[in-house]
């Protein structure tokens, strides 16, 4: 009987999360009845405890639509995540479309999306073109700037841009009008319902592109954007972006000179490059017509050739590029260390470049492209069959230059044999931990290590005269566990026990109240067995500070923290290592002669400057350990963290006097060898001023004038303040 036949499925389910402001969504839902095909869709509305008109609203439009309209009434605001989620659930249509309530949709807005997930079956994640009120563009796509932050690409430029008019691929899309798949979305696990009212769409675009899923912008797609109306929108943006940077900040690489250009001009060529531009700075404010600016200008040329292209500042530079083909290297200050699985390409904008030049690794390059002023020093120096002139103009590479200079490395990609990865290390990683009364903490430590993905370790733990936990130990069952207690005399004695207790090829090192990723000792053995010269590692970690309440521990922030590639100078009087990320050769540690017991804080700092003049430290960029900041509220070096650069300034700087005092070997850089006299002198007059402060304290003012004097005396600039090296300062009280 006809009159019992079900109504047809909906192609769409459109979800719309609500929390107040029933005159949006009046409009919202106008609009979408005047622009949308009845039979093509239906509506789930999900109330978050709205408190206005919204609830009559919505009964209102069950009465009339009750065939094309769900609701869900939730009775207290449960975010958009949780909403978008639960709308997905009950949705029947077959793709989702997530629609903010001040979104108003124009004609013929639905049908792209849908065929764009119909017609296409990598796209995994659709968005619209998004105007204001004026006709301005709000959102065409989503993309990452110099410093790793999404953002709007042509927020502000007109409807009709050029730039906005074509279908495109990007990493990531508004969330304010988004569609999807149902079943794939729900296999993902929906929205992550831990963000709080922001970056639920930049996460969930970012698991699906890494997931090798196309992100696309369909600008036929259009509506009208209010923008950001919803109350309280950005009362979590902090903890959402330390939420989203703890995810992604190593997949977080810039892209946007990759659409700065109409997607009509983008080139087919025969065989695209996948290059990552190396550049020696970690400066990501660079003004126009910088090192920085140029080479994006190159970016984007190559990008519009049909290429792929990365900029890998200093701080990037420890990635594994197992996803390029191409290493274009800029010479800097500090060396970069090519990959031999890569084609390695050295480029020299000026004769300033000159002055870095690393001839000594000369061979490690297959092709040097340089100016031509440059191209005399390089053929006198045995390179001339190397070498690709090429021609600068005042953004980058003129454009026939780099035609020829591309054309030569597909050319050299085709032709040289490159050297095969070695992807899985059976080398044998020797852990060594002081610990010192920690017991409520030192079980999570230990754990990360067992959580390993790289199965081949052994843990050594000595305990610095605290309160035995041999009994916390043996709990784990685990025979690559090895216990000693000892008795107290410093951390630095407790490491160099530890180390003599160990049998392993390599040497790492991790606090008993911090912890390890579980791919931290896989990442840094990856390049210790494949970029030849890689004696020492350091990584990425993510801080985080915690405060302790009722319940306990209390995460208070935890943000990763990225670190520069450093030389021996830059470790004269900064630490620039974080402690618990290092992995290194085992001959190193006796070839440095171990950590000094005698000194009362700065262990490591001291340690890491004596290796890093016997081999340059290499920098691994991703975060992979977890330094745990949990502050005492009193000073006297007892609490979580001893502070005793706080609690004894004269002690303090005192330990930094002896590190920076100790003989460098004869062999070093004569450069180094005066950073570390200048330093030298500047300790010392910190101390003196130390000292100053301590005999006013005892109210003895002769002697406080006396050391200020002479402090003064040494003629130096000491208004910045020693850095305190990274991780516990290895006081005990």
């Amino acid at each position: 009987m006809p009159g019992n036949t079900a109504p047809p499925r909906p192609m769409a389910s459109i979800i719309i999360p609500l929390f107040n402001r029933v005159e949006l969504t009046r409009q919202c839902w106008a609009a979408l009845c005047a622009h949308t095909p009845a039979p093509t869709f239906e509506t789930v509305f999900v109330d978050n405890g709205s408190t206005d008109e919204t609830g009559p609203f919505l009964d209102e439009i069950a009465r009339t639509a009750s065939e094309r309209v769900r609701i869900i009434r939730n009775p207290e605001n449960r975010g958009f995540a949780v909403a978008c989620n639960q709308g997905a659930q009950v949705g029947t249509g077959g793709i989702l479309v997530f629609l903010n309530n001040d979104v108003v949709v124009h004609p013929g807005w639905l049908e792209p999306l849908v065929r764009e997930l119909l017609e296409n079956a990598r796209t995994g994640v659709v968005g619209a073109r998004l105007v204001y009120p004026d006709g301005t563009i709000q959102h065409a796509g989503v993309g990452v700037n110099r410093k790793g932050i999404p953002y709007h690409l042509f927020h502000g430029l007109h409807a009709d841009d050029p730039l906005v008019a074509g279908r495109r691929r990007f990493s990531m899309v508004t969330g304010a009008c988004m569609a999807v798949r149902r079943h794939e979305f729900l296999s993902l696990g929906g929205f992550d319902e831990g963000f709080i009212n922001g970056h639920e769409d930049v996460d969930l675009c970012l698991r699906y592109f890494h997931g090798g899923r196309d992100i696309v912008y369909r600008p036929d797609c259009m509506a009208t954007h209010h923008e950001s109306q919803t109350e309280g929108r950005f009362a979590h943006c902090r903890y959402n972006t330390q939420r989203t940077l703890r995810r992604w900040s190593g997949m977080l690489v810039q892209d946007d000179f990759n659409f700065l250009f109409p997607e009509s001009e983008r080139q087919t060529p025969s065989k695209a490059v996948r290059a990552a531009i190396k550049l020696p700075t970690c400066d990501r404010d660079a003004g126009p017509g910088g090192i920085v600016s140029r080479m994006e200008a190159l970016a984007r040329d190559l990008c519009r050739m049909g290429h792929a292209c990365e900029i890998h500042h200093n701080d990037d530079w420890g990635r594994d590029d197992l996803d390029r083909d191409v290493a274009i290297v800029v010479p800097g200050r500090v060396p970069y260390r090519p990959k031999p699985y890569m084609l390695n390409v050295l480029l020299v904008t000026g004769m300033r470049d000159m002055e870095h030049f690393p001839f000594d690794r000369a061979a490690e390059y297959r092709m040097v492209c340089c100016v031509p002023e440059a191209a005399p020093m390089l053929v006198a120096a045995g390179l001339g069959d190397r070498i690709a002139e090429i021609r600068l103009t005042g953004e980058g590479i003129e454009p026939e230059s780099l035609r020829a200079v591309t054309a030569r490395i597909v050319r050299l990609l085709e032709s040289t044999a490159l050297e095969p990865i070695r992807r899985d290390s059976r080398g044998k990683v020797s852990v060594l931990m002081a610990t010192y009364n920690r017991r409520d903490m030192l079980p999570a430590a230990i754990e990360s290590v067992r959580a390993q993905t790289h199965r081949q370790w052994e843990l050594v733990i000595v305990n610095d005269g605290g309160e035995s936990v041999a009994d916390v130990v043996a709990a784990f069952g685990d025979d690559r566990i090895v216990y000693r207690d000892a008795g107290h005399v410093s951390k630095g004695a407790a490491v160099n026990t530890a180390f003599s207790l160990s049998t392993g090829e390599y040497v790492a090192y991790l606090d008993d109240d911090d912890l390890w990723h579980p791919d931290h000792l896989q990442r840094a053995l990856f390049f210790i067995e494949n970029v030849p010269g890689v004696r020492m590692t350091y990584a990425d970690t993510v801080e985080t500070t915690a405060h302790r309440g009722d319940s306990g521990w209390e995460v208070v922030s935890s943000l990763p923290v990225k670190r520069p590639q450093v030389t021996f100078a830059d470790l004269v009087e900064c630490n620039c290592i974080p402690g618990i990320s290092v992995v290194h050769h085992r001959d190193l540690f006796v070839e440095a002669g171990g950590m000094d017991a005698s000194l009362e804080a700065l262990f490591d700092f001291d340690l890491w400057r004596r290796l890093a003049v016997r081999t340059d430290p290499y920098h691994v960029s991703h975060a992979t350990a977890e330094h745990f900041l949990r502050p005492s509220a009193d000073t006297a070096g007892a609490g979580q963290i001893t502070n005793l650069h706080r609690a004894d300034r004269r002690r303090y700087v005192w330990n930094v006097c002896r590190i920076v005092r100790k003989p460098l070997p004869d062999a070093v850089r004569p450069e180094w060898k005066r950073a570390q006299d200048q330093a030298r002198r500047k300790v010392q007059a910190l101390f003196l001023m130390a000292q100053g402060e301590h005999h006013a304290r005892l109210g003895d003012h002769r002697r406080a004038a006396a050391c200020y004097r002479l402090a003064a005396g040494m003629g130096l600039d000491l208004c910045r303040e020693l850095m305190r090296p990274q991780g516990d300062d290895g006081a005990r009280p």
